[in-house]
């Protein structure tokens, strides 16, 4: 009869060294209770080799690389999901070449990146640093914070280049601040920009 199962694996990174999950928020319930689909940790080697993947039908791959001797020779890996987005750690030739099928998960990024980009902004913005030493000196530091009290945003200008997927979001993320938008994105979508009150401007 040969093996029913759906295999899935999941590249050797999605384990610390202790064997705990590197994102424990990454929910992995829906691979352990489908039916019929067998979920695997592979071992950690980066790249990953080809005798690792000869036995399964996908595999979720999050920073290892997988090249070309990565390719196992039986001929049963359909797809390789990369959990996040662009493709420099796949050889997508390779893939191509061995009728793998090619995914990225633009959706599971999108948020926690802008927010990522928006905390940084009003970090630097509000002097979160030097306001986070100085109330750690006590109350003699403490007494310095109106030497540093930052900028506000209101009025400002937000630059971005790029108004893709991440880019997009930051500026909905950001409209509550009253900024002026820009950016530059040869590639931009024209109606998503104006939606977004973004102005498209050349690189300089």
């Amino acid at each position: 009869m040969g093996d029913l199962k759906f295999k899935v694996a999941l590249s050797g990174d999605f384990r610390m060294p202790d064997g705990s999950l590197t994102y424990p928020d990454f929910d992995l319930e829906p691979l352990r209770k489908a039916p019929g689909l067998e979920m695997t940790f592979l071992e950690s080697n980066n790249p990953l080799r080809a005798d690792q993947l000869e036995d399964f039908d996908a595999l979720i791959l999050l920073t290892h690389r997988f090249v070309s001797t990565s390719v196992p020779k039986s001929g049963r890996l359909a797809v390789v999901a990369r959990f996040g987005v662009g493709y420099d750690t796949v050889d997508v030739e390779a893939c191509t070449a061995a009728g793998i099928a090619l995914v990225i998960t633009p959706d599971g990024v999108r948020r926690p990146v802008a927010v990522s980009v928006i905390t940084f902004m009003l970090a630097l913005t509000g002097k979160l640093f030097t306001k986070d030493a100085l109330t750690r000196k006590g109350p003699h530091g403490f007494q310095e914070r109106s030497q540093h009290m930052g900028v506000g945003l209101v009025g400002r200008t937000l630059g971005s280049l790029g108004i893709g997927n991440i880019g997009a979001e930051v500026f909905r993320l950001a409209k509550p601040f009253d900024m002026r938008f820009i950016a530059h994105d040869p590639f931009a979508d024209k109606k998503v920009a104006a939606e977004l009150g973004v102005e498209l401007v050349g690189l300089e």
